[in-house]
């Protein structure tokens, strides 16, 4: 059985274009998995990430909080054992 590799804040601080990212930055780094508005649904309920920035109407993160908040959800699990044929 293969092991899922464990992400790490680094491997999602490489993906940040700079030091503070857009709620439209956030959804492409995090693959798709959460969306703009799911964002802004968590901020509401004060579960989103922390660093969050705000020019004007826009909505942002400082990009490591961003990474720590996001690494501290994901949770990995190993692919069940294929079937034999």
């Amino acid at each position: 059985m293969e092991n899922i590799k464990q992400i790490t804040v680094n491997d999602i601080l490489n993906k940040c274009p700079g030091p503070i990212i857009s709620r439209q930055q956030a959804a492409t780094i995090s693959g798709g998995l959460i969306s703009e508005r799911h964002l802004a649904n968590l901020d509401c309920l004060k579960q989103g990430p922390a660093g969050r920035v705000k020019i004007g109407r826009r909505v942002g993160y400082v990009a490591e909080s961003f990474a720590s908040w996001l690494a501290s959800r994901i949770e990995t699990k190993n692919a069940p054992p294929a079937p034999n044929s």
